[in-house]
């Protein structure tokens, strides 16, 4: 038993404690007026007697039928001494009002019991149609999804047409000039700024097309670890400019996985480039791999300032960044590519500051059920 658990224990058992204590103490209470009040007219010792009535039906709401009944019984026993002390009998009326204690009680208590079952039927329908209206609000936000990416393929085909034919011609007349012009000129400067222009829109054509148009994953037997080294090695020189230090965490038990190398190799140099460019200089950026039920689990940890909870729900949206230069395709990138694996990708709590991302990775003996799984996807 853990200690929450044992403290919502205690604090049941105080309560049911003082609910008892609290019925019979009402019951002595009424039992002792009763008879400080011995010499009262007729009239006030009889409504003292019916005042047996209140805990009898409190125990009942409390409790249902068995404790109206036990109570009702306590009350009786209290009650039958003043009667009997008042006519020196038991009279046939009083006789009846006792059966009518315990009527009482278990009538109530029943009616008690039953409001509570349909006040239960009602909590779980409610909890039902929550839960459905939830899964209706993430259906619905699929098909945004859906329609959007569907968008973004007529788009990107266009793009693609309009934008990268003329970008090859800007290259290369920028060329030209460049060979044409003198090193130290203005020419050559303003060419090589138009250039790195034409570098970043080029790359930026590349990621809508990317995106909006994935490829199937070619599934084969493959290290993680040597995937996860060759990240390291491609960004060893990224994390150094930024004076963060890149660590990479192998894990000894990591079975081969079949996956797409390329692809998770882009998913992993697109989440650990945001790491390190999240980071502070002289900290560090860590990339853990462990094995957990079945899926290989990789962690990028860094020691930014974090990811706040509104945007992380939007956190793998396209076109979602919230960095000056960002196109908001990386991480939506990422999040596609693992789904089309059959794995998972989140944000998970790492500390007061940093962020973790952990993207999670399906164990498989053979490609083929996620192979059968892209075919529907890709039908999708």
């Amino acid at each position: 038993m853990n200690a929450s658990t044992a403290s919502s224990w205690r604090r049941t058992l105080t309560s049911e404690i003082s609910r008892i204590s609290g019925l019979a103490a009402a019951i002595v209470a009424i039992s002792v007026v009763h008879s400080a009040t011995a010499q009262s007219p007729l009239i006030s010792r009889e409504l003292l007697l019916r005042l047996y009535y209140l805990p009898i039906l409190v125990g009942a709401y409390w409790y249902g039928a068995p404790g109206g009944l036990l109570v009702a019984l306590a009350s009786s026993v209290a009650y039958v001494p003043h009667v009997w002390e008042t006519t020196r009998r038991l009279e046939a009326g009083r006789y009846a009002e006792v059966v009518v204690f315990h009527l009482i009680g278990i009538t109530v208590g029943l009616l008690a019991t039953g409001q509570r079952r349909i006040a239960d039927r009602y909590q779980r329908a409610a909890a039902t149609l929550e839960r459905a209206n939830r899964e209706l609000r993430d259906s619905y936000e699929q098909l945004q999804r859906v329609d959007r990416l569907k968008t973004l393929g007529e788009v990107a085909a266009g793009l693609a047409h309009e934008i990268r034919h003329p970008l090859a011609s800007i290259r290369g007349a920028l060329e030209i000039i460049a060979e044409h012009s003198r090193s130290d000129g203005p020419q050559a400067e303003f060419s090589r700024l138009a250039m790195l222009e034409v570098e970043r829109l080029d790359n930026l054509v590349w990621e809508f097309l990317r995106y909006a148009r994935p490829h199937k994953p070619n599934l084969q037997p493959t290290s993680l670890r040597e995937v996860v080294e060759r990240v390291g090695a491609v960004l060893g020189v990224e994390a150094e400019r930024a004076a963060v230090t890149l660590q990479l965490v192998p894990c000894e038990a990591m079975p081969d996985l079949f996956v797409d190398a390329l692809q998770i190799e882009q998913v992993l140099l697109n989440v650990t480039l945001n790491a390190i460019q999240a980071s502070p200089p002289k900290s560090c950026v860590r990339v853990c791999q462990h094995v957990e039920e079945g899926y290989a689990l990789i962690d990028v940890i860094d020691e930014g300032p974090g990811i706040s909870a509104e945007d992380q729900a939007r956190l793998f949206s396209p076109f979602f960044t919230t960095k000056e230069k960002g196109t908001g395709l990386g991480l939506a990138i990422a999040h596609r590519i693992v789904r089309a694996h059959r794995g998972q990708i989140e944000v998970q709590e790492s500390s007061p500051s940093g962020t973790c991302v952990r993207i999670r990775l399906p164990i498989q003996r053979s490609n083929r059920p996620a192979e059968s799984s892209q075919s529907s996807q890709a039908t999708t």
